[in-house]
């Protein structure tokens, strides 16, 4: 373990060496002939009560929608709680948020929220699922990609195999055409054989069709968050998030939509802190 755990400090390293980007960068398709825009677009949410034991949180679309994209936050219990399920279900009309304590436990009550962006199903709609095999390293990642001619509107992603939360959810990375997402066990390792499941979201490119990103400052405070807005006249469609330099001590404790403008997404290191510096990126995707 602790040569894999070698391994995957020097992966991650390299990964956020890689990944410095400047503070903004925005990525915008130039296809022939967009879509018209997407119209009824809806940003749902629920919180659910406060306790301390496992929970999931789901949230359903209006009739006659689906989900374009949607996330989750965690308030409360900081450090002990992993985001590990944010997946489209039921027909891809609900958004299911599940969050776990990790192996010390808590005595803390903690809350969870889930949020789905909705519209009629917009032109080419289509959901693509993938999973990685059940292995054991310290981190894996698995990519799947839209259809040829179609775009990433969101992203979904699990990790699977530990019955706490010992695997933790690093990324939900959005591309204008794939998503990857990665997980990665946490600081004292999982023994067991664990998988990444991967929801891209696709759709013809809608009119206005922004993939925008933001950088938290690279530093080893406790906790960081980054929000990033639509340009003028567009609105939130999709959501993501990544971890960088957290080498499995960092959890998500949100990525969601925090308007129908904007997205924030907030990581903070375990209950043992984390002395290696790292930082949180928000992915929008944006469209009229």
């Amino acid at each position: 373990m602790q040569a894999r755990a070698t391994h995957h400090r020097l992966t991650r390293a390299a990964l956020t060496a890689g990944l410095a980007l400047s503070s903004l960068a925005v990525s915008q398709l130039a296809l022939a002939a967009p879509a018209a825009a997407v119209p009824g677009l809806t940003r749902q949410t629920v919180t659910g009560p406060s306790d301390s034991v496992a929970k999931t949180q789901n949230k359903t679309c209006p009739a006659g929608s689906v989900a374009l994209g949607g996330g989750g936050a965690v308030t409360g219990a900081t450090g002990h709680i992993g985001l590990d399920f944010l997946l489209p279900v039921s027909g891809n009309t609900t958004w299911s948020v599940t969050g776990r304590e990790d192996e010390n436990g808590t005595g803390s009550n903690w809350s969870l929220s889930a949020t789905v962006l909705c519209a009629p199903a917009p032109a080419g709609y289509q959901v693509v699922s993938g999973s990685s095999a059940w292995s054991s390293p310290t981190s894996k990642s698995h990519l799947v990609s839209c259809p040829l001619g179609k775009v990433a509107l969101g992203v979904g992603g699990a990790v699977s195999g530990a019955s706490v939360s010992e695997l933790i959810l690093e990324d939900l990375r959005i591309d204008t055409s794939s998503v990857t997402v990665t997980g990665a066990e946490d600081g004292t390792g999982f023994a067991g054989d664990w998988q990444v499941q991967a929801r891209a979201v696709c759709a013809t490119q809608p009119a206005g069709y922004e993939r925008l990103l933001d950088d938290s400052a690279l530093s080893s405070t406790s906790t960081r968050s980054v929000t990033v807005t639509c340009s003028a006249g567009r609105k939130v469609h999709g959501v993501g998030a990544e971890i960088l330099g957290g080498e499995g001590q960092v959890r998500l404790t949100a990525v969601h939509a925090v308007s129908s403008t904007a997205v924030t997404a907030s990581a903070t290191e375990d209950d043992n802190g984390f002395s290696g510096n790292w930082k949180v990126r928000a992915f929008a995707i944006c469209a009229n």
